[in-house]
This record gives C-alpha cells, structure tokens and sequence, in this order.
C-alpha cells in the first residue's frame, strides 16, 4: 500500500500502511491532513478515515501500486492541493536559499529581542551606559545586569515576561501545525522532517531547534559558548542542502515552498 499525504499545499510520500499510523500515533501527521491512495476518488481528511482515531484501517480497499497515468495527483485534486506530478521526496525538494534563511532567522530574532532591548534601553541609568563602554568583559555584564534588575519596574518586568511567553506559544504553535515561525512563514519557508518530508512538531521544530538557543541566550555566562554556536550555525548555513547545526541535531531540514 502506497499511501500520500498533503498540508499547505504540500504533497509527501509514498509511505506505507505501519509508517502513516507510526507517524498518526507520534502526531508528526494530523487527522486534518489530507490523504490519498490508489483506491480513492478524491483526497480526503484522515481523520476522517480513520473516524477521528489515531490508527488508519482500510476497509475492502483494493490497493495497488499507482501508476500516475490517470490518478487524482493529475485529474482529481482536491481544490485545496496544488496539482503535482512528481512526489515530493528527500532528493528532490529545494533547499530554503541562504539568504532567506538567514533572512528568516534575523525576524525571529529581532521579535523576540528588540522588545527586551527597548525597555532596557529606556530604563538603563548612566551609571550602566558607562559601565557598559568601558568594555564587555563578564565582570562588567553582570554589573550592568544587577543595575538593570534594580531600575527596571517590576510592571516592566512583567510584561517584559508576558511577551516572551506570548511570543514563545505563537511560535511553538505555528510551527507545531505549519512548520512556519512567522519569520519563515514571511519568507515562504517551511521545517520538515529530514524523512517524512512532514512538519517536525513543536519538540524537534521549535523546543530543540529555538527554544535551547533562546535559554542560553538569556544566560550572560555562556556569551562565548553562544557566540561558537552561532558562528558554527552560520558555517554550516552553505553546506550541502544547507543543513545547519540545530538541524542536524533536530533531524529536520528547511525547505522552500511556493507561496
């Protein structure tokens, strides 16, 4: 059984039968995807197959392999799916150009840091500007810092807090469901499994790719390490695919999709 799955206009497959509930079970394919397989008239919601279960069980289907001369991939799309004759598979989708994933990459950064930037700024007293352009060494950071945690209000801090968590669960939840930071959905790029070809979920697309760089970044003492990985990330931006650390250890990839 070869069966086809779609999202955001997206086709990926063929799989089989124990992958596609493998992949249902560990949530990396939603009941509100779409799916097809020989067999079928017309694409359909999976949960709507499998009665909103998390296991896929055809019924008096007879499977065979497709052969793309007359199947729904040409003449009977769903109106929602871009037509495409050739599945989309780990050899032949285009790598996110460098440009746009640094691009991409600077977005989210700049959401999420120029906010906290600005109230430090306007908050910051003259003693901690001087401090600060005497010269970055550890000992002056966290002098700068123990002065800021004294003149910022705690309402500023609050909301400062509030942001963050705001901004952390609209990320998480986007690339949960699409794949897309906003960063990446302005720049029409997507994070897919390096396999499936399928949105990561918020553990591996956000929590192990983001979510670990945006903790060590609030912590002053680990600058130099930060400043390695960065440089790290950067380099292996131009390697073949342009497959950066957090996605090696993430196992994903990041893709460039039509708008």
């Amino acid at each position: 059984m070869q069966i086809y799955l779609a999202r955001n206009n997206q086709q990926a497959g063929p799989y089989s039968l124990e992958q596609l509930n493998q992949m249902l079970s560990s949530q990396q394919v939603l009941l509100t995807d779409l799916v097809w397989h020989q067999g079928m008239t017309e694409w359909k919601a999976l949960g709507e197959l499998t009665q909103g279960q998390l296991k896929y069980e055809p019924v008096g289907q007879q499977i065979v392999n497709p052969t793309f001369n007359n199947t729904p991939f040409e003449n009977n799309l769903d109106q929602n799916i871009t037509t495409q004759k050739t599945p989309i598979t780990p050899n032949n989708v285009q790598a996110a150009p460098v440009g746009k994933r640094i691009s991409a990459k600077v977005t989210d950064l700049a959401l999420f840091f120029l906010p906290q930037l600005m109230v430090m700024m306007y908050y910051m007293p003259d003693e901690a500007k001087k401090i600060a352009e005497s010269g970055a060494s550890m000992e002056n950071q966290m002098k700068v810092v123990e002065i800021l945690n004294e003149s910022i209000p705690v309402s500023a801090h609050m909301a400062m807090l509030a942001f963050v968590f705001i901004l952390l669960l609209v990320q998480s939840t986007m690339i949960k469901k699409s794949g897309q930071s906003i960063g990446k959905k302005l720049f029409n790029l997507q994070i897919v499994d390096n396999t499936t070809l399928l949105p990561p979920g918020s553990l591996r697309g956000f929590f192990v790719r983001s979510f670990l760089f945006i903790v060590l970044s609030q912590m002053v003492a680990f600058m130099p390490l930060l400043a390695i990985i960065f440089i790290v990330d950067l380099v292996m931006f131009f390697s073949k695919g342009n497959i950066a650390l957090h996605d090696r250890i993430a196992k994903t990839r990041v893709i460039e999709i039509s708008k």
